[in-house]
């Protein structure tokens, strides 16, 4: 697995699947599976997303 720099609080934008543009702060890494949790905003709610981290870059 590539290394990447992305940690717990990296703004990051989605660049793959539904949530495509979404942009939203990283609230947990599973580097083993190689996959990032972020919260977004879906319909006025906070929901809690899981999402490769080959579809996410860094926001600099």
């Amino acid at each position: 697995m590539p290394e990447v720099d992305i940690e717990v609080g990296t703004d990051v934008r989605i660049t793959g699947g539904p949530f495509t543009d979404i942009t939203s702060p990283v609230v947990a890494i599973d580097h083993v599976r190689g996959r990032v949790e972020l919260m977004v905003d879906i319909f006025g709610d906070a929901t809690r997303i899981d999402i490769s981290l080959s579809d996410v870059v860094r926001i600099v």
